[in-house]
């Protein structure tokens, strides 16, 4: 295995950063990812793992290797009366694969399509969207960890999934590379679609029982119609979370802000709108230096053309400072600053 060098990660990234990679491989099995790990270790090297690059903001160039996960086997397995196996290699394209398995009746993660990125960046990120998140359907995770070498499966109850968080975010995950991801579908049409907007969608098309095709169709259309295309305009999609907040600090909010739109959490909290928040604030639409927050979705941070990642990154924590001095809200980012 013999890296390149000085490799521009300006098409990798979908901010579309022009950063350059000491190193750069891309890898496309566990061997040739065994390989690139050990170049590295013999060349004291750090590794930095990347995947479709819609999860990362590049506010520098990358010293050491750049491994780019480009494993795409892909298994639809046995399969019982109501539900199927897929298992699904990390450099998948994550809405390749949600139409892969709804044209093989498997179903499920219609809702989740369009999320750009890879399926290898999913469990990391517990991806979600109108009312389903990957761990409803997510088995096992395989993984190498980089320090061991041992490859093992993650079962989903050791995944410690929450809301866009995983054990892979924390220090007990950092050295575990995701290779490919299991799931668990249904082979029944059994679509969940009550999610406000979506379910607004259907209503207004004169869908009043949906299949999953009709979901998938819609929140396709839902997606594009508010999200900006990264091909079009550089962005990471929702650059921020949605916060969740107590009852008591919900209902001292809904005083000084009736409108507010809030989703009762299971647990007794509330989910608030974080795209709600910085449009209230005043920044929708806001650019600066060759960067800027969406003229129509207030959630996404772009790259007007000639920006970079430090000028995101400096405009990420001016937001976050003016929602937590207005709102008393402290805003958590999605994508991960490198």
């Amino acid at each position: 295995m013999q890296p390149s060098h000085d490799h521009s990660l300006k098409a990798l990234n979908t901010f579309g950063f022009d950063v350059k990679a000491e190193h750069f491989v891309r890898v496309s099995s566990l061997a040739e990812l065994q390989a690139a790990l050990a170049w590295a270790k013999l060349e004291a090297q750090p590794v930095f793992v990347l995947g479709g690059g819609s999860n990362t903001v590049f506010t520098r160039d990358v010293s050491g290797l750049v491994v780019q996960m480009n494993l795409q086997a892909l298994e639809f397995a046995s399969s019982d009366r109501s539900h199927a196996t897929v298992v699904a290699g990390a450099g998948i394209d994550w809405h390749q694969l949600v139409e892969q398995c709804l044209s093989r009746q498997r179903y499920g993660l219609e809702n989740l399509a369009l999320i750009p990125g890879c399926a290898g960046a999913a469990p990391i990120q517990n991806i979600g969207a109108y009312g389903r998140e990957l761990s409803e359907f997510l088995v096992g995770v395989e993984t190498l960890n980089r320090s061991t070498g041992e490859v093992l499966t993650l079962p989903r109850e050791q995944c410690r999934f929450g809301y866009r968080d995983s054990v892979f975010k924390s220090p007990a995950g950092r050295d575990l590379i995701v290779l490919g991801i299991q799931l668990r579908l249904a082979t029944r049409d059994q679509p969940v679609w009550h999610y406000a907007s979506l379910s607004q969608s259907l209503q207004q098309a004169g869908i009043s029982a949906p299949s999953s095709h009709d979901v998938f169709t819609h929140v396709c259309a839902i997606r594009r119609s508010k999200l900006p295309d990264p091909a079009q305009i550089g962005n990471a999609g929702s650059f921020f979370k949605n916060p969740v907040v107590s009852d008591k600090q919900l209902r001292s909010l809904l005083q000084d802000y009736p409108g507010l739109p809030h989703y009762p959490q299971p647990d007794g909290q509330c989910k608030l709108a974080a795209g709600w928040l910085i449009e209230q604030a005043g920044w929708k639409g806001h650019r600066r230096d060759g960067v800027g927050v969406h003229a129509d979705q207030a959630l996404v941070l772009v790259n007007l053309g000639d920006g970079n990642g430090q000028q995101i990154a400096i405009l990420a924590a001016d937001i976050q400072r003016d929602i937590a001095r207005k709102f008393d809200i402290e805003l958590e980012t999605e994508p991960r600053l490198h």
